[in-house]
């Protein structure tokens, strides 16, 4: 580039960024004006109505005072008013006026009481009456009071109703959504004390519409200029660019979009003539062929390794870790529905006789007879799963305990004929089904489906279906158990799953916080289950704030020189007072936060990624950090982690087994070690243990290992 186009392109762009300033000056003057004006009309508006009610809440006049409130209401920016008296003031004039004698202005009054339940009445030195109340008293319901009025030795006894409490709002406004963190109030003084609250809400929607119409007007100004002087600017520099130089610059774009289309250009770009830009164009093809080799390799060895991890090769059908995946899934959705475990029992005596092949072919038959019944018994929300060997797994959601035992039934009598075209003299199969536990773990439900399994085996049967009312009584007890341990806050808190920044434990960088819970039989409560129950019942939330009030405690009463991680539920995410309450918690104490760092698991992310980033980002704003765990190339993009701006990142432990052997893994580990470099995440392994596995994961580059 010539000195001559840096000068003109440097005049271009002072000159666009003046007209833009001066564009954006005008709309902060005019924007400041408007918001001054909206302001100034509500103070008016209020002050005027506060000098207004001062002698008609102590004179009582509700039909006054509701009238003042409507007509503020319909004349002026607010939307809602409350009044609330801070002193129970009120004078002679209001007691005759709210009896049944109100034309007795000129009587005395004597003798004023109350119901002694709400507190009594005395004489204030300016002779007011003051309602000192008790804690029975309620000010949104009217005060019935007693007196006597007398003139002329005759006396009246009399009773006035007044009211303490007034509130308002504007027609179709829903008193129900009120938000108290927009509410404004003001004090209603008589003389130096208080007698009332008014309590209000401003309605913006004006002032919204203004600014917003402003804001409108402004852009279109904005983009109007700005396409002017870009086609002025255009022009000129067209006019007075060299004719050789734009052709050359057009050369170069055709050739980069080509490049970038196909990742590699098909020719090689004629010579422009310009020595700068011919240069350029040789090294980006040679940048080019390097990033295309890499990227397909990576693209290649990313499918070996999903396909490596979460499918059988035989059959096609997904493996173990997905079906825990899958479970994960349905304790996250509290999903409903039937878990089997099914066994090709004859597998290992027809392979001994018949030879590997044949076996083979008997394992695809028999993967094809169970998933094709859940066609015809109509099972949309069903998955087949092999673990290993001859042993299966069943998913079935959302459907009844008749229709799976109709299920089992015609999967029976198709297991007799696939058992009589291979000639097979013992049992095909066994299976059986065990209910959903949605407060179980991954281990449980798996034991669970071991002994059903194992008691079909040993009765001789084919099959057997565990009946649901078991569960459902054992939930209602843990239910009430975890209720009881959060409602007593009677739990504690223990740390551990260190993470070290070597493979050899010589420095800790963080620990994990584990809660310590038993149940009603003090036997150790799991903290999967109890989160589940947590979730379940609506009290994660609260199990969340108490473990984090335990942790900033600890820390306060000890020093630390490590991070902690604590657990939370997408619950507490997604709520905005647990937000709220966060803040106002760590905001104001930095030398706690920056020893707090909040966990959640990939999969768990992955069912509600915006809310999580906007985690992150009030997370960052208290100081504190984020760390996303067992994190799966299936749950996230790399593009999709950039997006989240963690602090770490602890890989899932399939990927640092045996990586010393797996040339794809170390490729997965390498990619992954170049992104937290470049995004400033510190990247974890998950309790590796083998030293080999550990010396090539530390020598690739990762930042700690957490040992359990």
């Amino acid at each position: 580039m010539t000195i001559r186009n840096k000068i003109f392109i440097f005049v271009a762009f002072i000159i666009i960024s003046i007209s833009l300033f001066i564009i954006s000056l005008m709309y902060s003057s005019e924007k400041a004006l408007i918001e001054s004006n909206f302001e100034k009309t509500n103070q008016k508006n209020r002050e005027f109505l506060i000098s207004t009610l001062q002698k008609n809440l102590l004179l009582n006049q509700e039909e006054v005072i509701n009238n003042m409130l409507d007509m503020t209401l319909n004349n002026t920016n607010i939307k809602y008013i409350s009044i609330f008296f801070e002193n129970y003031l009120f004078t002679k004039e209001a007691l005759i006026k709210n009896s049944i004698y109100p034309h007795y202005s000129n009587w005395k009054v004597n003798d004023v009481s109350v119901d002694a339940r709400v507190g009594y009445v005395n004489i204030e030195p300016n002779n007011y009456y003051k309602l000192n109340s008790s804690v029975n008293f309620n000010p949104k319901e009217p005060l019935s009071l007693k007196f006597f009025l007398y003139k002329d030795d005759k006396t009246l006894n009399a009773i006035s109703k007044l009211n303490f409490f007034y509130e308002k709002a504007r027609e179709g406004f829903d008193l129900k959504s009120i938000d108290k963190n927009l509410i404004s109030s003001s004090y209603i003084y008589f003389f130096n004390r208080k007698l009332g609250r008014l309590e209000y809400l401003i309605d913006n929607s004006v002032l919204i519409n203004k600014l917003s119409k402003l804001y409108d007007e402004y852009i279109l100004y904005s983009i109007i200029a700005i396409f002017l002087m870009i086609i002025i600017i255009y022009l000129i520099y067209y006019y007075f660019s060299k004719s050789v130089t734009l052709k050359n610059v057009i050369m170069f774009k055709e050739y980069l979009k080509e490049v970038l289309d196909t990742n590699m250009s098909s020719k090689p770009m004629e010579k422009s003539g310009d020595v700068n830009i011919d240069e350029s164009i040789d090294l980006l093809s040679k940048i080019l062929k390097k990033y295309s080799a890499v990227l397909s390799e990576l693209n290649i060895n990313k499918d070996i390794l999903e396909r490596k991890v979460f499918t059988d090769d035989l059959t096609g059908l997904p493996n173990q870790k997905v079906f825990e995946l899958d479970l994960k899934n349905m304790f996250i959705l509290a999903s409903s529905g039937y878990i089997g475990l099914i066994k090709l029992d004859c597998l290992g005596s027809f392979t001994k006789d018949n030879g590997s092949a044949l076996a083979n072919h008997l394992i695809e038959e028999f993967s094809n007879t169970v998933q094709n019944k859940f066609s015809e018994h109509g099972f949309s929300k069903s998955t087949f799963y092999r673990f290993f060997g001859s042993e299966f797994a069943i998913i079935i959601k959302d459907e009844s305990e008749d229709k799976v035992k109709d299920y089992c039934n015609d999967l029976e009598e198709e297991f007799n004929e696939v058992k009589e075209r291979y000639e097979i003299k013992d049992k095909l199969a066994y299976y059986s089904f065990i209910p959903f536990d949605k407060y179980g773990t991954i281990n449980s439900i798996l034991q669970s489906m071991t002994e059903s399994y194992n008691k079909v085996k040993d009765s001789g049967e084919t099959f057997n279906i565990v009946n649901s009312s078991e569960v459902l009584d054992k939930f209602l007890l843990l239910e009430q158990n975890v209720r009881d341990i959060i409602s007593n806050n009677s739990f504690e808190i223990t740390f551990g799953l260190d993470t070290k920044s070597n493979g050899f434990g010589e420095k800790t960088i963080m620990r994990e916080v584990i809660p310590i819970i038993y149940d009603e039989n003090q036997e150790r409560f799991q903290i999967g289950t109890f989160i589940s129950i947590c979730e379940k019942i609506d009290m994660a939330i609260d199990f969340d704030k108490l473990v984090i009030q335990k942790v900033v405690q600890y820390i306060k009463s000890n020093e630390i020189n490590h991070v902690i991680a604590i657990n939370l539920s997408l619950f507490s995410l997604r709520d905005k007072e647990f937000i709220n309450w966060l803040h106002s918690l760590l905001i104001l104490d930095k030398d706690i936060t920056k020893y707090l760092v909040f966990s959640l698991t990939s999969y768990n992310v992955s069912t509600n990624i915006e809310v999580f980033k906007n985690f992150v980002s009030e997370v960052h704003r208290f100081g504190a950090k984020v760390i996303l765990k067992r994190y799966s190339s299936n749950d996230f993009t790399l593009d999709e982690l950039k997006s989240f701006k963690l602090d770490y990142l602890r890989i899932n432990k399939d990927y640092t087994t045996n990586v010393s052997n797996d040339r794809d893994k170390k490729h997965f580990l390498r990619s992954i070690v170049n992104f937290g470099q470049a995004n400033d995440t510190l990247i974890l392994g998950d309790n590796i243990k083998d030293p080999n596995d550990l010396e090539i994961c530390f020598a690739m580059g990762i930042d700690g290992n957490s040992s359990y």
